[in-house]
């Protein structure tokens, strides 16, 4: 679980430093859970959940930052 928090942080990170295109960052994120998946404890369920949803919505924000930025 706790390796699993890190590699999203690293990923959205990368992914607002422009380091990592939408759509890659969003494969890796798939990829990173989809590791994770066997290994989760029934109690980790509801913690995984909260972090994917801060995931999206970090990366929705930027998404939405970016397209009102190239709209100027």
């Amino acid at each position: 679980m706790k390796a699993y928090k890190q590699e999203t942080r690293d990923l959205i990170g990368r992914f607002l430093l422009h380091q990592l295109s939408f759509v890659n960052c969003i494969a890796a994120l798939d990829s990173a859970l989809a590791g994770l998946l066997s290994r989760l404890r029934a109690g980790e369920l509801n913690e995984i959940r909260a972090l994917m949803l801060a995931n999206n919505e970090t990366v929705m924000d930027e998404m939405i930052r970016r397209a009102s930025k190239s709209k100027t």
